[in-house]
């Protein structure tokens, strides 16, 4: 035992003693801005989104760009200044010590520029803002050719302002009372957070066109300056379809990243996106009753990946996990170990607890979760016939178990995924059948949540 236990210790006080090993250097901006998940670390310009919440009244004016584009107008921002203050200060003089005074606070214009797309949205936002406060934009109108309609009298006529009929009414003179824009509101995203900027009673002072022009091939934008009368600050989480207002609503890629464990991969076992927590993922889903299309992929994906993992990389991942313990109850970095108190090779052969835990998640956790969800052997029977998956899963861990350490199979839950899946449909079937008729015992006993 002290031989065993001796090289450990040696490791332990090394890397403890020599932490950085050979080619380390002080890591000040990582503690900094890498530390707790990237909580200090600078916010990125293009995670943001912006919101106009624009009256009723106003948008009846084009009543199809509230009840078809609203969201759209939002993501087509392509760039959107944050708020500016601007504080009046004097300096008094009190028996000749400097006192600076505040006077008052004015809000700084900013600019929103938008993608003039193709359909003309952003353009029609605009429009409708421009015909709802200004009467003069209301008296144009083209005929089938799409040329200035002439067949109606017109307003621009040079002499209307000495007819007798005359009756036009122009610039700001259109009856409009509320304001077009209840607010505008910016969030600023990052780590599934927002902060959120609400610009109250905002107005637009400056709207531009782009140039066109033959000779660049760059895209078409439009601005607008805004004045604002003052600002609220929010901030919360980051809630798919609900917050920040209209975020991932609409054109939103649904399909899942080959990189998670839905969209195939994710072949590593702890961490974020890992199979433990693709397992806990499936199993939360069952329990809460919200089984969708994902729980499905990513349960497959968890058995999938599962028999994929070799125990060097299990021992990896374990060493990665033990050492970053090892480091918080210690109070400081013990990165220098590398590999060293975790031996790749050590031991005396199978796996180690911890392991097994975790590489049976898609079969051993089900035979737990079943006992645990359906007490009852008649509700967990009908749970089983109408699920296949979770059926396999858990013969694997008890019937098909029992039959190969039988006949001198491995008691790896690797091997014995391998020795199940090379089983044929017919083979697979009787060993379910037997799995159903002997539920009552599997449970009330431990036999079939061990490894």
């Amino acid at each position: 035992m002290a031989n065993r236990i001796t090289p450990f210790l040696n490791n332990l006080v090394q890397g403890a003693l020599n932490p950085k090993g050979n080619l380390g250097d002080y890591a000040h901006g990582a503690r900094l801005y890498v530390d707790d998940a990237f909580r200090l670390a600078p916010k990125v310009k293009f995670l943001y989104h912006v919101t106009f919440n624009i009256n009723t009244e106003a948008s009846s004016v084009i009543p199809q760009l509230a009840q078809k584009h609203r969201n759209e107008i939002n993501m087509l921002v392509k760039s959107a200044d944050l708020p500016k203050y601007d504080i009046s200060t004097d300096v008094k003089h009190q028996y000749n010590r400097k006192r600076v005074v505040q006077k008052r606070i004015d809000y700084a214009p900013i600019t929103i520029r938008f993608h003039d797309d193709n359909q003309g949205v952003t353009t029609a936002m605009w429009e409708a803002y421009y015909r709802y406060y200004y009467k003069d934009g209301n008296y144009g109108g083209v005929d089938a050719a799409g040329s200035p309609d002439t067949s109606k009298k017109d307003p621009y006529d040079k002499f209307n302002a000495f007819k007798k009929d005359f009756k036009y009414r122009y610039g700001f003179d259109n009856d409009s009372s509320k304001s077009f824009f209840d607010s505008i509101v910016i969030y600023q995203m990052a780590r599934q957070e927002y902060t959120s900027f609400t610009l109250v009673n905002p107005m637009i002072s400056s709207w531009s066109h782009d140039t066109m022009d033959q000779a660049v091939s760059e895209v078409v934008e439009s601005q607008m300056q805004l004045q604002y009368e003052t600002v609220w600050y929010s901030r919360g989480k980051v809630v798919e379809g609900v917050a920040p207002k209209g975020f991932a609503s609409e054109h939103y890629d649904l399909t899942p990243s080959p990189l998670s464990l839905a969209g195939g991969g994710a072949t590593r076992l702890f961490g974020q996106g890992g199979i433990a927590a693709g397992a806990q993922s499936v199993f939360g889903d069952l329990q809460g009753n919200t089984v969708d299309l994902n729980t499905i992929l990513t349960a497959g994906n968890v058995i999938r990946n599962t028999k994929n993992l070799s125990k060097d990389g299990i021992r990896q991942e374990s060493f990665g996990i033990l050492k970053d313990a090892i480091g918080e109850s210690a109070g400081i970095d013990v990165s220098g170990v590398a590999n060293t108190v975790f031996p790749k090779n050590g031991g005396s052969g199978g796996l180690t607890s911890e392991t097994k835990a975790v590489i049976g998640v898609g079969a051993v956790a089900a035979v737990s979760k079943l006992a645990e969800k359906f007490p009852n052997v008649s509700d967990a029977t009908t749970y089983l016939n109408n699920n296949e998956t979770a059926l396999n899963d858990v013969t694997k861990a008890t019937t098909f178990k029992a039959q190969h350490l039988a006949n001198g199979g491995s008691a790896n839950m690797n091997d014995i995924n391998t020795a199940y899946e090379a089983l044929s449909d017919t083979q697979k079937a009787n060993l379910n059948a037997t799995t159903i008729n002997d539920l009552p015992n599997i449970l009330n006993s431990n036999s079939g949540v061990t490894v």
